[in-house]
Parts: structure tokens; C-alpha cells; sequence
């Protein structure tokens, strides 16, 4: 019972949380009918969310009185924490966990697949009743997500889609092709047919796929890709690989990589060769990207929001473990961020 009532919380403080900054108006402005009927309502929901809690109290007392699980653990598992996104992710899906009185274990494999297998073991071994996934290699994760459907631990899998997918109860992810088709859009836009491009890609993770692959179906032939390399998604890695297709193209039109720290790397790349002309595009959105974006050197980012995405992850998670169900596949936007509207979602935090 407790689990039904923190989803129900839950539920409302997402909500809630949807509608923070969309009011506009001027002020000074008489009340109108529309506004009172707007303070009406978040009266009611402040009521409502009141309730809840205090049902949520009465519901603890019972699980207590009738001896079941007052607790959950949960174990963390995405591909690195060296990167800003996947904080994001943990942070938005840790408050929720701290507010329950819940425990996260976050472990940091690092990028290194094998490393992900042995620490999610571990976490078996220590408990945890569900497990949020990122893999590293989308296929040789499938070994650990059969011991946890032996150990009967559901798996809430973000970011990156698995290949088992009949493995995990709930896949949460940006809407990754998407993402590769807005860039491709925008690119079209802004260079002539038979421009150069250079992917820098990430083949072990099906995200990453998916983006590589709506770029390319969306370009539809319109440019002339050179080359698509493993940038591993890493901003140092990506420099290097830069700099090597930079000198044998030295007419290139574009580099477009699969997230925003390997797009710094191409940044990194034409300013070391003092190349102004080459346009760059990334997918994420994170502040790094968008500092970019707004200083010029990066021409646009196919944002994703972790925010959401840990939202939407923990959210699925209560309900699993409520017995209730959850959608397989829970896609999140993605939208284009330029130079036109880098302002409004700020330059010091995710969206």
C-alpha cells in the first residue's frame, strides 16, 4: 500500500514540476477570471499533494504493523560518471529515493563493459530490489540482466535501449533518432549539396545508433559523409580523431558526433588548426554544448532533458514495485538548441 500512495505522490510532483515556468503576463495587471481559476487549482493540487502525504504516513504505519518491506534499495548503473548527463539522471532519481527514505547505490564502471557486469553482480549480491540500467554494450549486458531475472530483480533500462529488451521491464530513453534528424535538417539548411561530413560515432551503444542512423536517413545521400569514427564519446578521444580528419579534409563542411563532449573535441580540434568554416553538431545539451553554442564555435546541440529522463525512470520504478505496470518503451523529446534560443535554457544546468 505504501508503494501505491508514493507513486500517486510521485505522479503529482512531476506534474507539478511540468508546469514551473510557463506563466507569462505583466504585471500590475488586474486578477482575471482565467488567473483566480489558475490559483484555484493550484490550491487544490497543493491540497491534494497534503493528502497524499499524509496518507503516504498512515501507509508507512501499516507496512510497519503488518511486517512487510519498509525500505527499497536500488542500484545505479549507467555507462560512466565522468559524464555531466548521467549526474543528472542519478541526482533526479536520488531525491526521490532520499524522500522515501529509499537507498541508491551508484556504481561507476567507467566505460569499460566487462567492469559493468562484475559491479552489477555485486549489487546483486548486496540486495538491491531494482536495478536502473545504462549499458555499456548494449549485447554483452544480456549476462547480467539474466541474473537479475534469476535474482527477480526488475530493471528499469534508460538512455540506451539493451538488445534483450524482453529482459527489462521499461526502457526509457530520448527520442535518439529523432535527435539524428534534427541535426540532419538543420544541417541541409545551412550547407550546399555535397558538403563533406565527418561522424564521430559510438557502435557499442544502440543510442547512439539510433542518432547516427536518423542523421543518415534523414540526409538521404545530400552530403558527402568521409568518414564515421568511434569518438567513444569522449572529448579527449574525439580531439585526436579530429585533428587526423581535419588534415586530410581540409574542405570539410561539418562534424556532427553523437553526444556534446565529443563535439568539444572537434571544437577543440578547429581552433587548435585556427579553422573558423567547419560547422559542428552534437546531441545532449549540456552546459558545456551550450556554452559553445553561445560563444560561436558550435552551431547546434539535438538536446536531450536527463531531468526527465531520471523523472520518468524513477517514477516507472515505484510503480514496478507496486505491482503496477509501466509502458515497454517511454520515449522522451528531443529539440533543437541554437544559437536562437540558447538563452532560454540557460547556460549553467541541464533541461
Amino acid at each position: 500500500m505504501k508503494r501505491k500512495v508514493l507513486t500517486a505522490l510521485l505522479t503529482l510532483t512531476i506534474a507539478g514540476a511540468s508546469l514551473t515556468g510557463c506563466s507569462g503576463g505583466k504585471t500590475g495587471e488586474t486578477t482575471t477570471a482565467a488567473q483566480t481559476q489558475a490559483e484555484t487549482k493550484a490550491e487544490t493540487k497543493a491540497e491534494a499533494a497534503e493528502s497524499a502525504k499524509e496518507t503516504a504516513k498512515e501507509s508507512i504505519a501499516e507496512v510497519k504493523e503488518n511486517g512487510d518491506k519498509e525500505h527499497y534499495k536500488f542500484g545505479f548503473a549507467a555507462t560512466t560518471m565522468n559524464n555531466p548527463f548521467f549526474h543528472a539522471i542519478q541526482e533526479a532519481i536520488e531525491e526521490v529515493v532520499n524522500e522515501n527514505g529509499d537507498e541508491l547505490i551508484v556504481i561507476d564502471a567507467q566505460n569499460d563493459a566487462q567492469k559493468q557486469i562484475s559491479m552489477v553482480e555485486d549489487l546483486l549480491t548486496q540486495g538491491i530490489d531494482l536495478l536502473f540500467l545504462c549499458p555499456i554494450d548494449s549485447a554483452s549486458i544480456k549476462s547480467s540482466l539474466e541474473q537479475c531475472s534469476k535474482a527477480g530483480v526488475p530493471v528499469v533500462n534508460f538512455d540506451t535501449d539493451v538488445y534483450d529488451v524482453d529482459l527489462v521491464n521499461t526502457i526509457i530513453v530520448s527520442d535518439n533518432y529523432y535527435a539524428g534528424e534534427l541535426v540532419a535538417e538543420d544541417m541541409m539548411k545551412k550547407l550546399p549539396e555535397g558538403s563533406k561530413v565527418c561522424i564521430l560515432t559510438s557502435p557499442s551503444a544502440e543510442a547512439c545508433i539510433k542518432r547516427q542512423n536518423g542523421f543518415k536517413d534523414k540526409a538521404d545521400g545530400y552530403f558527402k559523409i568521409v568518414s564515421e569514427i568511434d569518438g567513444k564519446g569522449d572529448t579527449a578521444t574525439s580531439l585526436g580523431i579530429a585533428e587526423d580528419v581535419l588534415q586530410g579534409n581540409p574542405d570539410l563542411g561539418a562534424f556532427y558526433a553523437i553526444n556534446d563532449p565529443s563535439a568539444i573535441g572537434c571544437v577543440q580540434a578547429l581552433e587548435s588548426q585556427k579553422k573558423t568554416d567547419v560547422l559542428v553538431y552534437g546531441v545532449d545539451g549540456q552546459p558545456m554544448g551550450k556554452q559553445a553554442i553561445s560563444e560561436g564555435t558550435m552551431e547546434a546541440t539535438a538536446a536531450q532533458s536527463p531531468i526527465n529522463i531520471g523523472k520518468e525512470s524513477v517514477a516507472a520504478a515505484y510503480k514496478i514495485l507496486n505491482g503496477e505496470s509501466v509502458e515497454k518503451n517511454i520515449l522522451v523529446p528531443t529539440f533543437l538548441i541554437d544559437k536562437n534560443n540558447v538563452a532560454e535554457y540557460g547556460l549553467d544546468g541541464w533541461q
